[in-house]
């Protein structure tokens, strides 16, 4: 038992939510996929194989990060960045030069990988850069250029993401916006920056709209303007006869009334294009009904107050912002899906984590989820005084090696 501690690290609630959200997610990717619940035939049960490996592959990764010091993450950060830059401008380039048709440019080929998504790793690998430049700027944090320098890190990042993926890219500013502010920056300065923001993002939205309806916006574009300006139209338009994607997750969350149906049962969840992805809140709301569904938000809100509590425990500003951004990112990334599901928002393309089919996305948000438990067990460490201990461990081991090599 004293061994399974050991190597099951960090927060034990964080652990609870997401075996939760992981037997839900096999359940409802089991339901979704099938033209009829008594009609799946050796595929389907290979695409459910396929997303239980994913699963178990998460978990292995979510235990080795957890067993890595935080530092190292720190440490690596900026290599991560630039990384993030590379595989950024790849994908671009990729599409542009017509060697790639994922997704316009969201997805790259890797050979003996298969497909990687650029945006979720930036994302990220973005967090842990501005967490380590603000903890190492905080002398001259309240100074225009520490600002500017901060901003233009973000800003390089998004603006790469933005063009493919304009809802991912709003969440990373949005997570970076909160670091900044956790990190004691010149409010006078961020406060500009937000309402100018605002501002262009209500104008840009409200132009494509406007330019969409007017038939004017051309398809295929690198920057995906009729996409955007289309799913906005779609959200607006009030006619629910309409068989569009909202609507038909609407339907399913009518269909689910307040305790829902039975898994398996879904209808409409197998008319949806993206049922298993983007739409899956809205299969779970039609099986197990209203009371399911705030039960799915509340799983994602204590895992969100659990990196709150860890923050509140961290005792650097790393750490802090760290958790803080990791964690928001994954919250705002579930809202936003369990958002669409509900007509709340225009259809983004984000997927509801550790709950849709597993991906790229899946993966990563492990990775996030296992830096997270990493820095709750260095916490764990200093309340019981062993983190300076295990510091000594690590740097007495790199010496020995570096003797070795000499």
């Amino acid at each position: 038992m004293k061994n399974i501690k050991s190597f099951i690290r960090g927060d034990k609630i964080i652990w609870v939510v997401l075996i939760l959200l992981s037997f839900v997610s096999l359940v409802e990717v089991f339901s979704s996929i099938g033209k009829h619940a008594h009609d799946r035939d050796i595929a389907t049960f290979f695409l459910l194989f396929k997303h239980f490996r994913i699963i178990c592959f998460t978990y292995l990764v979510i235990v080795f990060i957890s067993h890595i010091n935080y530092r190292k993450f720190e440490q690596l950060s900026p290599i991560g960045y630039f990384i993030s830059i590379i595989l950024l401008v790849a994908a671009l380039f990729m599409y542009k030069a017509g060697y790639s048709d994922k997704a316009a440019g969201r997805w790259i080929e890797i050979p003996f990988l298969g497909q990687l998504q650029p945006s979720e790793i930036a994302k990220y690998l973005l967090i842990l850069f501005i967490a380590r430049f603000l903890t190492n700027s905080q002398d001259t944090i309240k100074e225009k250029k520490t600002f500017y320098l901060t901003l233009g890190a973000i800003g390089l990042i998004v603006g790469l993401i933005f063009p493919q993926n304009l809802s991912t890219a709003g969440i990373i500013f949005v997570c970076c916006f909160v670091m900044m502010l956790l990190g004691n920056v010149n409010k006078k300065y961020w406060t500009i920056v937000a309402g100018i923001c605002t501002l262009i993002f209500v104008a840009g939205l409200s132009f494509l709209t406007l330019e969409y309806n007017s038939g004017e916006l051309e398809k295929d574009e690198v920057m995906r303007t009729a996409t955007w300006g289309g799913r906005i139209s779609e959200w607006l338009d009030d006619d629910l006869d309409k068989n569009t994607q909202r609507n038909i997750a609407l339907r399913a969350v009518a269909m689910g009334g307040l305790i829902g149906n039975q898994p398996g049962s879904t209808i409409q969840g197998r008319l949806l294009s993206e049922s298993h992805n983007d739409f899956i809140y809205a299969i779970i709301i039609e099986e197990l009904g209203a009371l399911g569904g705030i039960a799915i938000l509340l799983l994602y809100t204590t895992l969100f107050y659990r990196c709150v509590v860890i923050a509140g425990k961290s005792n650097n500003l790393f750490k802090v912002l760290t958790v803080s951004g990791l964690g928001l990112n994954i919250y705002l990334q579930a809202l936003i899906n369990m958002g669409v599901a509900v007509g709340y928002l225009p259809v983004t393309g984000q997927t509801l984590p550790f709950v849709s089919y597993g991906g790229t996305s899946y993966i990563l948000s492990g990775c996030a989820i296992g830096i997270i438990q990493s820095i709750a067990h260095s916490n764990n460490l200093s309340n019981n005084n062993e983190e300076v201990l295990e510091d000594k461990n690590e740097e007495n081991i790199n010496d020995n090696k570096k003797n070795n090599r000499i």
